[in-house]
C-alpha cells in the first residue's frame, strides 16, 4: 500500500489537463493492485489466489506504463523527476509478485490446491 500513497503523491504533481486522463488511470490502476492482492488473500484456494495475483500483476503493468508515459510528455514538470524511483519499485513489486504467482501455480500442481489458514 505504500507504493499506492507514493504514486498519489506523485499524480499530484502533474498538471491539472491531466486530471482526468493520466491522473485517473493512474490511481485506478494501482488502487486495484492494493484491492486485488487483498481479495485474492482470502481465496480458500491457491489457484483462486493466483489468479487474484494476476489481476494485481497486470494492474501493476499498467501503472508503471503510465509512469513512462509521464516521463516521456511531461519531462519538464519538477514532480516527474520522481518518475525513475517509481517505475523501478514498480517492476520489483512486479517480480515479486509474479514469483508469488508461479510459486502458488506450482504448488497447485501438487497436492496443496488448498491455502493454509492459521486456523488450520
Amino acid at each position: 500500500m505504500n507504493y499506492a500513497v507514493s504514486i498519489y503523491g506523485f499524480v499530484k504533481e502533474l498538471p491539472e489537463s491531466e486530471r482526468y486522463n493520466l491522473v485517473s488511470q493512474m490511481q485506478r490502476a494501482v488502487t486495484s493492485v492494493a484491492l486485488n492482492i487483498a481479495e485474492g488473500s482470502g481465496c480458500s484456494t491457491r489457484a483462486e489466489f493466483a489468479r487474484f495475483l494476476g489481476y494485481a500483476y497486470r494492474s501493476l503493468k499498467e501503472v508503471i506504463t503510465c509512469l513512462e508515459l509521464c516521463q516521456r510528455i511531461h519531462a519538464a514538470q519538477p514532480g516527474v523527476r520522481q518518475a525513475p524511483d517509481l517505475i523501478e519499485e514498480g517492476n520489483q513489486i512486479a517480480r515479486m509478485t509474479r514469483s508469488l504467482i508461479q510459486r502458488l501455480e506450482g504448488a497447485h500442481e501438487g497436492n496443496s490446491a488448498k491455502l493454509r489458514t492459521p486456523n488450520s
